[in-house]
């Protein structure tokens, strides 16, 4: 395997980060690639392994960074507000799409070989638009669906994730 020098960082782990296929723990120099995969040692070989990465962005928490949705759901004072934060991670090498909560979205902030997108959800207010005279007053889901598109333009595929634009809304 070849990869250009301006395409990874050789870095030292003393344990706990990253594992070998067989479970075991790797000590020593690995190489982290541009796309967030690590491997063992120096240098590129024809012997080169992959590692498998247990890093978590946030030292203080030691769980495995794993990509899985989050159960999310607006509070009563998000209601009081009238809106809520929904945080979205996109893995650069799989393409897929998640939903984090808070927590998690943070620790992927830090993840090079992830993209992440905060977006603001209205969840009060009329649902649909309103049409006063000449003037349309747009509703929540119209809102709601813009923001997805703008969004759209940082993680391409979000809009198939995010369909139910009235989701919340009371």
């Amino acid at each position: 395997m070849y990869l250009p020098k301006s395409k990874y960082n050789v870095k030292h782990t003393k344990g706990g980060e990253l594992y070998n296929d067989d479970g075991s723990e790797y000590i020593g120099p690995f190489i982290e690639s541009f796309s967030g995969e690590v491997y063992k040692g120096k240098k590129f070989t024809s012997n080169t392994t992959q590692l498998q990465d247990f890093r978590s962005a946030d030292s203080g928490d030691t769980t495995p960074l794993i990509l899985k949705n989050d159960y999310i759901k607006p509070t009563d004072r998000d209601y009081e507000i009238g809106k809520f934060e929904r945080y979205f991670v996109q893995d650069r090498r799989t393409n897929a799409i998640i939903e984090a909560n808070q927590k998690n979205y943070k620790r992927f902030e830090s993840v090079n070989y992830a993209v992440t997108l905060k977006l603001d959800w209205i969840i009060k207010g009329p649902v649909g638009d309103i049409n006063k005279g000449p003037y349309i007053y747009f509703g929540a889901i119209s809102q709601n669906k813009e923001t997805v598109l703008k969004g759209e333009k940082t993680i391409k595929g979000l809009s198939q994730i995010v369909n139910n634009y009235g989701q919340f809304v009371v």
